[in-house]
């Protein structure tokens, strides 16, 4: 099957971070390099950096993962304060922590976290 790479990344675990990502949204990701990371220092650094592979049909969803991904960070950056208790909960919340109440104009992850009782 031709692939084409997707990203790279100098860690293993960052690139494992985004393949999981990738590959539990149903993407047959494919990890290239890793097996190198540990030759960083006494091979150039740019051989050691590790690469994400995808099908070409699969490309666009991965940009679109992504994206969603970059902005779940930058939300999480911001607080939304709830309108039921006034606690400062991250912006990527849809749910306060602390109440359980919907939170005002949350766009936040796809999981919904809840408060436990």
């Amino acid at each position: 099957m031709k692939r084409v790479r997707f990203s790279v990344h100098r860690t293993v675990g960052e690139a494992r971070l985004l393949a999981g990502l990738l590959a539990g949204s149903g993407l047959s990701v494919e990890v290239r390099g890793e097996a190198l990371a540990p030759l960083s220092g006494e091979i150039p650094i740019t051989e050691t950096w590790v690469e994400l592979w995808l099908p070409p049909q699969e490309v666009e969803k991965g940009k679109e993962l992504l994206a969603e991904l970059e902005e779940d960070e930058e939300k999480a950056g911001r607080t939304v304060e709830c309108l039921g208790c006034g606690e400062e909960n991250p912006g990527n919340f849809e749910l306060c922590w602390s109440c359980g109440e919907d939170l005002p104009s949350s766009q936040g992850p796809r999981r919904r976290l809840r408060a436990v009782p």
